[in-house]
C-alpha cells in the first residue's frame, strides 16, 4: 500500500537550500553532502545536488497545512510569497498560496476548504 510521498528537489547548491529551508521555513535538516533531507513537523522534503551550469529544471512540491492564513501571514511578512500566489480558493476544493525557493522551485501550500 502507499503511504506518503516525499518531493525531491533539484538544488545548486545544498548548503544554501538548508540555510533557506531552516532559516525561512523552520525545518530541519540532515546535510548527506549531495542530497539532504529537510522535515517539518509531518512534511519531509528532499534535496539533489544538479550538476546544471545554467540552472536546474524547477521543482514543485504541494504541502498540505493547516491554518493556511496564520501561515500566509507568517510568510508574507517575511517576503516570502510569490507575486502571481496569493492566497486564493482553487476550483479543485483548496485554498493556496506559493513561494518560491533559492532555487525556483515552486512551493505550494494548500488546505481543503
Amino acid at each position: 500500500m502507499l503511504q506518503k510521498s516525499v518531493p525531491i528537489l533539484p538544488s545548486l547548491n545544498i548548503i544554501d537550500t538548508i540555510d533557506f529551508y531552516e532559516a525561512k521555513l523552520g525545518f530541519a535538516a540532515i546535510n548527506y553532502g549531495n542530497y539532504a533531507i529537510l522535515r517539518y513537523e509531518n512534511t519531509e522534503i528532499h534535496l539533489a545536488m544538479t550538476n546544471s551550469k545554467v540552472h536546474p529544471v524547477a521543482g514543485t512540491c504541494l504541502i498540505m497545512v493547516d491554518n493556511i492564513e496564520d501561515l500566509y501571514t507568517r510568510l508574507s511578512s517575511k517576503g516570502l510569497v510569490h507575486l502571481t500566489g496569493q492566497l486564493s480558493d482553487k476550483p479543485w476544493g483548496n485554498k493556496e498560496f506559493t513561494i518560491i525557493d533559492n532555487n525556483k522551485n515552486l512551493i505550494r501550500f494548500g488546505q481543503k476548504r
